[in-house]
């Protein structure tokens, strides 16, 4: 496989990893919405133990594949996911401060994979 075609592979397996993270988020604010120590609570925040576990292994083997600064500044792309979480989930508005720091956020991202080619 040539190098090009690898470290697209990588950025797609790091954004899936990024994506099952932002899943986490969505667990986190339903955990918050119920009385500590119910039912509920301990359900959605196991839900949260588990989703961090599981990103914490796959993201170490992400870093293995690829430099630190990229997969560290594709990060950044949670917030955007926690946005869309926030909207279709809690119905939060999105506004459009949140949209312009979102196009920041793409062009930061872009910005520094494209330098590290």
């Amino acid at each position: 496989m040539e190098k090009k075609e690898r470290s697209i592979k990588y950025l797609i397996l790091l954004h899936g990893i990024l994506f099952l993270y932002s899943l986490g988020g969505i667990a986190n604010k339903m955990a918050a919405r119920q009385d500590v120590f119910s039912i509920k609570w301990c359900f959605f925040y196991g839900l949260v133990l588990l989703n961090l576990f599981v990103y914490a292994l796959l993201w170490q083997q992400i870093l293995k594949k690829m430099p630190l600064t990229t997969a560290f500044a594709n990060k950044s792309v949670v917030i955007i996911w926690s946005m869309i979480w926030g909207s279709f989930f809690f119905h939060e508005a999105i506004t459009l401060k949140q949209i312009a720091g979102s196009v920041f956020v793409f062009i930061g991202v872009y910005l520094v994979v494209t330098n590290d080619e």
